[in-house]
């Protein structure tokens, strides 16, 4: 009996620390569908912000794409939302809404209303693009963020394909590391050499010619991995709350969301506003990450006084399936060093 009584307390000790539980939060007349999966008791608690953009979270939460379900939700809650006009009919939608602006006031109201609900630590995480909305969010609007117990960006490009920054000097860059670093290590020597002597001879990647070559070159240097959506995946994503399966299916209204925002990236400069952070941030990318390369994520870390950047060996833009270990562990590595 006394055994029983010990597997029993461990057991509902283990199921009380995992939670999950949908909300609805009301914001500026927008519904906003949130679920918030994982150790509650931790008292710590993931804003996860999607990238894309126009990518949708709780889809990505369900399938659970990145594995954390049984490792980083072990240890923290995280919060999955979907952005305004997510699953929207484009018919339907404020287009007026839709802009890097409204989306920081969407995700400062959404983590202001966790926190207080669970009294926890609140640390924006966004991958990406969405990585981008929480730099975006904490330079530009750091007052009314201020309450942030810090933030995670990862694989987070800081330019974007209108920044002339991005073709002239950090991808070029890029290569050129890459390829001096493969001839160092003896690995295709010869066509590497080849490579470093074009993007050398050129300095700048103008034409459209050269970013294919580009493009191809630097995909030669790491086969990141894989994870194929099996229909188990699917039918959870689908057929699962708060969605509705012919509007997840029809990717014209949330391929409506990226183009607005890529539009309105525009207004905004790349790095000359990183330095108004205030917050602990810890920035992740991949060795050979072309799309979050080191060289973009190193002058954002010198840029925000208080940061610190994590290169992953042997990891591409999807880090967290290339090297989940050591993804998770800088994430929790982080937060645990900055705890309050």
């Amino acid at each position: 009996m006394k055994y029983l009584l010990i597997l029993f307390t461990l057991s509902t000790t283990g199921a009380f620390a995992q939670s999950k539980e949908y909300i609805k939060f009301e914001y500026d007349g927008y519904t906003f569908p949130i679920l918030v999966r994982g150790n509650i008791e931790s008292d710590k608690m993931l804003v996860y912000v999607e990238g894309g953009p126009g990518e949708t979270a709780i889809d990505f939460a369900r399938s659970d794409y990145p594995r954390w379900k049984k490792s980083l939700e072990n240890e923290v809650a995280i919060a999955y939302y979907d952005q305004r006009g997510h699953n929207q009919s484009a018919k339907k939608m404020d287009v007026s809404k839709i802009s890097y602006d409204q989306y920081s006031f969407d995700l400062i109201a959404i983590s202001k209303m966790l926190k207080e609900k669970y009294n926890a630590e609140v640390y924006l995480f966004g991958h990406s693009a969405g990585g981008y909305m929480v730099l975006h969010t904490l330079q530009y609007f750091a007052d009314q963020s201020s309450f942030i117990d810090g933030a995670i960006a990862a694989n987070t490009p800081i330019t974007s394909d209108h920044s002339p920054e991005r073709y002239q000097y950090y991808r070029p860059r890029y290569l050129k590391n890459l390829a001096a670093e493969k001839i160092a290590n003896n690995k295709n020597g010869e066509f590497w050499q080849q490579e470093l002597d074009w993007i050398n001879s050129i300095d700048s990647i103008t034409t459209r010619e050269g970013a294919i070559r580009w493009n191809r070159t630097v995909e030669k240097a790491f086969t990141p991995t894989k994870r194929k959506l099996s229909p188990g995946m699917a039918v959870k994503v689908i057929f699962s709350r708060p969605y509705n399966p012919v509007r997840y299916l029809n990717r014209k209204d949330n391929e409506l969301i990226d183009d607005l925002l890529w539009e309105d990236r525009k207004t905004h400069s790349d790095f000359d506003n990183l330095s108004a952070i205030n917050e602990n941030v810890l920035l992740i990318t991949g060795r050979y990450d072309d799309v979050a390369p080191p060289e973009e994520m190193e002058e954002a870390n010198q840029r925000i006084e208080h940061s610190e950047l994590v290169i992953l060996p042997d990891a591409a833009h999807e880090s967290y399936l290339d090297q989940p270990n050591l993804f998770n562990e800088a994430i929790l590595s982080f937060i645990n060093k900055y705890r309050k």
